[in-house]
């Protein structure tokens, strides 16, 4: 049945003619484990596949913060744990709205969705020592979770550079929580949150190859 199912998201990848909104999000969360999305982007440190449509609209050596169809998405580059090889943690909420653990050949993550206050899901997927945040309406989803999953799993990282960045101390972070929703406080789409002192802009060129979407 796996199999079936990771052939059905291969076709819509590259066809469009499977409807994501009929997929399960266990469907969806077991194509995390096929490599098939092509680079197109790169920075500082690190490389990655960023989905048709979508548009940069902040970065810093280790963080993204995407714009599409009126949605952000916050993606996070932990270096520090990449480079030291650590497991990260994380606890589920008993009422989560869906939550579950990924391993796929030792490469640790985990996604996890929630129902927030105001009637949207927070969707939360770590995976490859780097995560991404999406505050969502729940007819969007299905489609969010694929774009994070294409995203995270096509992440490539330079040692070298982020080694001269962590000895630097060049990142736009410390070891204490990172916020990604720091520019939306008071924004109904997004999470309140603790620390206002991020966001220095790093002016690395992005590249666009153009490569096959994966995603309309």
């Amino acid at each position: 049945m796996k199999k079936i199912v990771i052939i059905l998201l291969g076709i819509f990848f590259l066809t469009g003619c499977v409807k994501v909104n009929d997929l399960t999000l266990d469907e969806i969360s077991n194509y995390i484990n096929e490599n098939n999305v092509n680079i197109n982007t790169y920075r500082k440190g690190y490389s990655f596949y960023m989905p048709k449509g979508f548009a940069i609209e902040k970065a810093g050596s280790n963080y993204v913060i995407f714009s599409t169809d009126s949605t952000n998405y916050y993606l996070y580059l932990d270096f520090i744990s990449y480079r030291t090889g650590k497991k990260l943690e994380h606890s589920f909420n008993d009422d989560a709205y869906y939550k579950k653990e990924i391993d796929n050949n030792g490469n640790f993550g985990y996604i996890d969705i929630k129902l927030w206050k105001n009637n949207q899901y927070l969707i939360e997927i770590m995976y490859n020592y780097a995560k991404i945040e999406v505050m969502v309406d729940k007819d969007m989803m299905n489609k969010v979770l694929i774009n994070s999953i294409n995203i995270l799993k096509s992440i490539q990282y330079n040692d070298a550079i982020i080694d001269e960045l962590l000895e630097s101390d060049s990142l736009d972070y410390t070891e204490e929580v990172f916020d990604m929703f720091k520019d939306a406080l008071d924004n109904s789409n997004t999470l309140e949150h603790e620390n206002d002192n991020i966001i220095n802009e790093d002016k690395t060129e992005i590249m666009d190859t153009n490569d096959t979407d994966y995603l309309n």
